[in-house]
């Protein structure tokens, strides 16, 4: 392999990408795909959306699929530890001679059409997944929908998992405008399976799917959900019954997420033609899906745990309405008296976030990852301590982790996937 071919070579040329910004648009993708022979044409996909709880709907999708038996592409963002995390087969990370060598491929295209960051990665995982020749592709949508890299697809299902406050710098100030932008991945009669998002949402999603033909489906009304004893569920549709199951993330919100990703394919279900080429998906395939879905998929940062006694719980909850999520399902779990590790970038709301954390948190120690789009940790720490919050500047991510951990609390990383990513690099070295 060349230098010019190498990984870290190749890494270091993506990032650089990274000066471009975000371009919102498909003409790049488009241009893109067409010099490599429009990959996405050939892959059977679901398109996930959503404000919060995309990433665990769609690992959850990709997990059922995989207990079932089939070549499953997972295709997420932002990454964790490693680059290749993002695009996955069976829960393997694309080979690093892989990326390399489509990157390479790319280069001049990218050059061509002055192509982004994001749009440059989509595309190389669109033709590894076809390369590759998988089953079924699970693409999750980078930031809105409409004007999405991934908005390339023709999808079997899209999917909607909720819809809040974020990017409002790119999606508009208001539940509407946000909605607009999530349902732009509706597709002529394809199916739009939603989760819980309020009135205000539900009409816009509504509005698209009916001027689009697209049939529109609350997972609430597709699912009837049980609750046994220590934490089991049991999801009921029209196809698929999983019979009690412990879903495999923890907190109240992933039982929805669960639901959701079963309602997708019990409607998918309804068409003969799905249902028949991919006729071993079952109810206890499903269940086993929902219940191993992190050592299906290598998902992390979801209310796992990690470190020596496992004392160090990590959530990428990185918007107002992701952490007082998080945050219910600590204390839901009888869970206080933590100490936060916490980290957020500057273009987030982080008053309300911070205002979250004062329900579990003694004392919150605030750190600045490794991206020029954090805010600094000496600003979250002002703002916490005239909160009345007992607040430390811990600096870098490693050295506010390590702080924490010579204390006897249980500790919390929240607030971005830059800090959990960090720091479990940190614990990976500690152990």
């Amino acid at each position: 392999m060349t230098l010019m071919h190498s990984y870290p070579a190749t890494l270091r040329y993506l990032y650089g990408l990274q000066g471009r910004g975000m371009k919102f648009g498909l003409r790049n993708i488009q241009k893109l795909l067409v010099s490599v022979g429009n990959p996405e044409r050939r892959l059977p996909a679901i398109h996930v959306a959503g404000t919060n709880g995309k990433g665990s709907t769609a690992a959850f999708l990709a997990s059922a699929f995989m207990e079932a038996g089939y070549r499953t592409g997972l295709y997420t963002s932002p990454h964790l530890v490693r680059f290749t995390e993002r695009i996955r087969i069976n829960g393997k990370q694309i080979p690093e001679r892989r990326l390399a060598a489509y990157v390479a491929a790319l280069r001049p295209a990218i050059e061509k059409t002055g192509a982004t960051f994001f749009e440059a990665t989509t595309c190389a995982a669109f033709q590894y997944f076809a390369d590759e020749k998988v089953d079924i592709a699970i693409i999750e949508v980078g930031l809105g929908g409409r004007l999405d890299a991934t908005n390339t697809l023709a999808p079997l299902a899209s999917v909607i998992t909720t819809i809040g406050f974020d990017h409002m710098e790119y999606l508009g100030p208001t539940i509407p405008s946000i909605a607009r932008e999530k349902g732009g991945i509706i597709k002529g009669r394809t199916p739009v399976i939603l989760g819980p998002v309020d009135q205000a949402a539900e009409r816009v999603i509504g509005k698209i799917a009916r001027e689009r033909h697209a049939p529109l489906v609350r997972a609430k009304d597709r699912l009837a959900l049980d609750c046994g004893r220590e934490g089991r569920v049991s999801f009921r549709g029209e196809h698929l019954k999983t019979g009690l199951v412990r879903v495999g993330l923890d907190g109240a919100h992933q039982t929805f997420n669960a639901a959701l990703a079963v309602a997708v394919l019990d409607v998918l279900l309804d068409r003969a033609s799905f249902a028949v080429r991919y006729r071993r998906l079952s109810g206890a395939r499903v269940a086993r899906g929902l219940e191993h879905v992190r050592a299906n998929t290598g998902l992390e940062g979801r209310m796992s745990v990690a470190g020596s006694g496992k004392r160090v719980i990590l959530d990428v909850a990185h918007n107002r309405d992701g952490m007082r999520t998080a945050i219910a399902s600590l204390l839901g779990g009888g869970i206080g008296n933590l100490t936060a590790v916490f980290g957020v970038m500057k273009d987030k709301d982080y008053l309300p976030m911070l205002r979250e954390l004062e329900w579990v948190a003694d004392t919150v120690i605030t750190v600045r990852p490794r991206t020029a789009r954090a805010a600094s940790a000496a600003v979250l720490c002002k703002a916490a301590r005239r909160m009345g919050l007992r607040a430390v500047e811990g600096g870098t991510v490693a050295k506010g982790l390590r702080r924490a951990l010579k204390g006897k609390q249980r500790i919390l990383v929240i607030g971005s996937h830059y800090v959990v990513g960090e720091a479990l690099q940190v614990l990976k070295k500690s152990t």
